[in-house]
C-alpha cells in the first residue's frame, strides 16, 4: 500500500467515527481537531486502520502524534516495516 492509500484510509476512518464528510478532514491539523471526534471514537478509528492496514500502533504514539498526516506516513513506516521482515 502506497502514502496516499494510507493516508485515504486514515482519513476515511477518523471520517466515520466523528460522523463527518472525509473534506471536512484538515490533514495537517493535529487528531484532536478533527470535528466529532472524541476518544472512544478516535480510538475506533485507531482499530479500524490497523485492521485495515495489518499493523499494530503503539498506545504511546496517538500521545506524540501531531496531525493525521503523521498518523498515516507513521502507519505507512509500519506497513514497510512489515514487508521488509
Amino acid at each position: 500500500m502506497n502514502a496516499i492509500e494510507t493516508l485515504d484510509i486514515v482519513v476515511r476512518a477518523l471520517a466515520v467515527e466523528a460522523g463527518v464528510p472525509e473534506r471536512s478532514i484538515d490533514t495537517g491539523k493535529p487528531l484532536s481537531a478533527v470535528p466529532g471526534i472524541e476518544s472512544v471514537k478516535a480510538l475506533r478509528a485507531i482499530t479500524s486502520i490497523e485492521d485495515q492496514c495489518a499493523v499494530v500502533i503503539p498506545d504511546d504514539f496517538l500521545f506524540e502524534t501531531a496531525t493525521v498526516r503523521e498518523l498515516a506516513e507513521f502507519v505507512s513506516s509500519l506497513e514497510r516495516e512489515d514487508h521488509a521482515a
